[in-house]
């Protein structure tokens, strides 16, 4: 007995039920998302607007005052736009506009928008996410320009937001100069004030030392004694050769005794005057000598350290004018006219294209699977 091997393969009925099932589940479902589009899906508006952040550029020579005087701007790279970047991205800056213009009660609206919109009682993080993907800046690093897009149910919502958006960037971009100035001038600014404080605590010494002394300058009052003292030695000098001579010429004369007087009070005020000069004790001459120099020493030294911080401060401010972020609106957002999303005709297409892609390959698949049975 023989069997014909030519026979087609019976395929079993319960597959080709569920097959023809998938298909049409199939397909409806790709008819569902494509009438979605068309009769669910809310509009949405899109509006833009760029702003590039520049620096002042001194590296042409320019310093110090004249810097300031002949400003130019120079290219400050991705790094302050990836700065501002993150600002629009941060969670402080999505919850003041959401506070502002109240955009989980708008986003939420579009009822029958189940899939666009926002659901009303979303926490917090899918809040952010979602204004996240309306609300985005990115940076072009052919033009060097950063843009921002945002993205509502409204026209003029959009437009609102965008220009918002852009003052609290710019004003961001204002105080982080502001907040790097001070700091880096904080430092020194302290530095000066205690060498200012310095200067005056010295001062005060050396004019209550002058006070104290009643002398304005030791070294003076030091010369001036050593001149009284030469004075007395050259009268003391005269007066001793005098009195030889007199001894010598008329011993018996009375002028004898009063010229002897004479020599000695000239010997005890030199004794006197060279005592002032030296000594161990405190009120010597050469003692307020080293105090007073000592002081003077201590007030210069604190006035150079006044004039150090004060020209480092002058020149940290330059330099914080020099490393200021300017910031420039290149393009100011517009009222969009036109919808943005959904693009229906390109969306439903390319839906339908990729759908009925997909179905010939899973038809294939299933076809391979059923020859099996």
């Amino acid at each position: 007995m023989s069997t014909n091997n030519n026979l087609p393969i019976a395929v079993p009925r319960g597959p080709k039920i569920i097959y023809r099932a998938f298909v049409v589940v199939y397909l409806l479902l790709l008819a569902a998302t494509i009438g979605y589009l068309w009769t669910f899906a809310q509009n949405r508006y899109s509006t833009s607007a760029a702003f590039k952040i520049s620096r002042q550029d001194t590296s042409a020579g320019a310093s110090g005052i004249s810097a300031l005087a002949i400003p130019g701007l120079s290219e400050s790279g991705s790094m302050d736009s990836q700065i501002s970047i993150g600002f629009v991205q941060s969670a402080d800056f999505l919850m003041a506009l959401e506070k502002e213009f109240n955009l989980q009660n708008h986003f939420s609206s579009p009822k029958r928008d189940w899939y666009f919109r926002l659901d009303s009682d979303a926490p917090l993080e899918e809040r952010l996410e979602y204004y996240r993907k309306r609300i985005t800046a990115q940076y072009d690093s052919e033009t060097g320009l950063t843009i921002l897009t945002v993205q509502t149910f409204s026209p003029e919502l959009s437009h609102q937001i965008a220009e918002r958006a852009l003052h609290m960037a710019e004003k961001f971009i204002n105080g982080l100069n502001q907040t790097i100035a001070d700091q880096r001038l904080g430092f020194i600014r302290e530095e000066f004030d205690r060498a200012v404080k310095k200067v005056e605590d010295c001062s005060r010494k050396v004019i209550d030392f002058q006070n104290e002394h009643n002398l304005i300058n030791p070294e003076e009052a030091i010369s001036q004694n050593l001149n009284a003292v030469q004075i007395l030695r050259m009268d003391r000098l005269k007066t001793e050769a005098d009195l030889k001579s007199l001894l010598k010429d008329s011993p018996q004369s009375p002028m004898i005794e009063s010229m002897s007087s004479h020599l000695a009070s000239l010997d005890q005020l030199i004794e006197k005057e060279m005592e002032k000069l030296s000594g161990p004790e405190r009120g010597r001459l050469n003692q307020l000598v080293s105090e007073y120099q000592h002081l003077r020493n201590q007030l210069d030294f604190s006035l150079q350290l006044r004039n150090g911080a004060q020209a480092l401060m002058e020149k940290t401010r330059v330099d914080s004018v020099a490393t200021s972020r300017f910031f420039s609106v290149i393009q100011k957002p517009f009222l969009p006219e036109d919808v943005a999303a959904p693009r229906r005709w390109y969306s439903s297409v390319t839906i339908f294209i990729m759908g009925m892609l997909v179905f010939f390959i899973l038809r294939g698949l299933a076809r391979s699977a059923m020859e099996r049975f």
